[in-house]
């Protein structure tokens, strides 16, 4: 699994590296001391675990995970024990508390292994049983086909639905709608575009076409959307 690790303590992050150097499930693929620049690195790759500190200056872990463009697999690690609460509400993989030892991290790092395992597997999600969205644009409630959707882009408080016909701008978030798609259907490949997968005309290595418009694919979401698709 692709790692990477985020603590404000550079002796508490140079000690877990290398513990997990010792494990030949994990890849390394860079250490932060703060939670922005981990976020600018998640903005545009992706891992599938990421060791996290809870309590650092500036931008703090759980703070971070509410930032993700995609939650991988997570593990806290801390000093203190009062985050415990935390860690379940993010269904995080496991909870380290600090010095933290190597039996104790085997047996975390296993547990996200095997729940990463599961995810990679998993089947197609159930369809949402609507096959459309009501949207308000224009004082008005319009009722839009998920079959009409192309594409759906983020233009700063608004969002621009994206049909063959027609282009409606409604007030809301990617977030917010990414929620409500029914997930075999569509899928977000970067943080400001949601695709419909049946639109999607050709794939390159940064960016994809749907009908004649060019729509990036972040580093994060690119494995998402492969995994999504019918390879020969």
């Amino acid at each position: 699994m692709r790692c990477i690790i985020v603590d404000d303590e550079p002796m508490a992050r140079k000690s877990l590296q290398r513990l997990c150097e010792k494990l030949d499930a994990l890849e390394i693929v860079d250490t932060f001391e703060n939670a922005e620049t981990a976020l600018t690195f998640l903005e545009d790759d992706f891992v599938d675990l990421l060791f996290l500190d809870v309590e650092m200056p500036g931008l703090s872990g759980i703070q971070l995970l509410d930032r993700l463009p995609v939650m991988p697999q997570v593990i806290l690690t801390t000093s203190k024990t009062e985050y415990a609460f935390d860690a379940y509400q993010y269904h995080v993989s496991d909870y380290l508390k600090k010095p933290i030892t190597f039996p104790r991290l085997e047996q975390a790092v296993q547990k996200a292994l095997e729940a990463h395992q599961k995810n990679v597997s998993l089947a197609t999600p159930i369809n949402n049983t609507s096959n459309d969205i009501f949207v308000k644009t224009e004082g008005r409630f319009v009722r839009i086909n998920f079959d009409d959707i192309l594409y759906i882009e983020s233009v700063g408080d608004y969002l621009r639905i994206k049909t063959p016909k027609s282009s409606f701008m409604v007030h809301g978030t990617i977030k917010a709608i990414d929620e409500k798609l029914p997930t075999d259907r569509f899928i977000k490949v970067h943080r400001a575009y949601i695709v419909s997968l049946s639109k999607i005309v050709d794939i390159e290595d940064t960016t994809l076409v749907v009908a004649d418009k060019m729509i990036p694919i972040s580093r994060a979401h690119r494995p998402l959307l492969m995994n999504k698709i019918n390879m020969l």
